[in-house]
């Protein structure tokens, strides 16, 4: 048989409300830090040889596209994963350029 419990009441568990003052000091204080957590340095460029441990993407192919990237990162001697990033590199260079 489950026992449910129940919180007991108590004089200490009292509703706070807090000032305007304080709601305004702490909202303020929380934009502070949200802001320079997100923003960061602006001139900062990320390192191109960085660990690869900042985002992972999960990319479905169907049978015709993972046939096509076994043959040709073999033909090169590439593993999929770094003829891929090769490739993304490669296509960035000219579109950006």
């Amino acid at each position: 048989m489950v026992k449910r419990r129940e919180p007991k009441a108590s004089s200490a568990q009292r509703q706070y409300e807090p000032s305007q003052e304080e709601i305004e000091r702490f909202a303020s204080g929380a934009d502070a830090t949200v802001t320079s957590i997100v923003v960061g340095p602006k001139d900062k460029k990320p390192d191109p040889a960085a660990k690869r441990d900042y985002k992972a993407i999960r990319v479905p192919f169907n049978e015709h596209e993972y046939k096509l990237l076994e043959e040709a990162s073999e033909k090169v001697g590439r593993s999929k994963l770094n003829f891929m990033r090769h490739a993304m590199l490669e296509m960035a260079k000219e579109v950006l350029e």
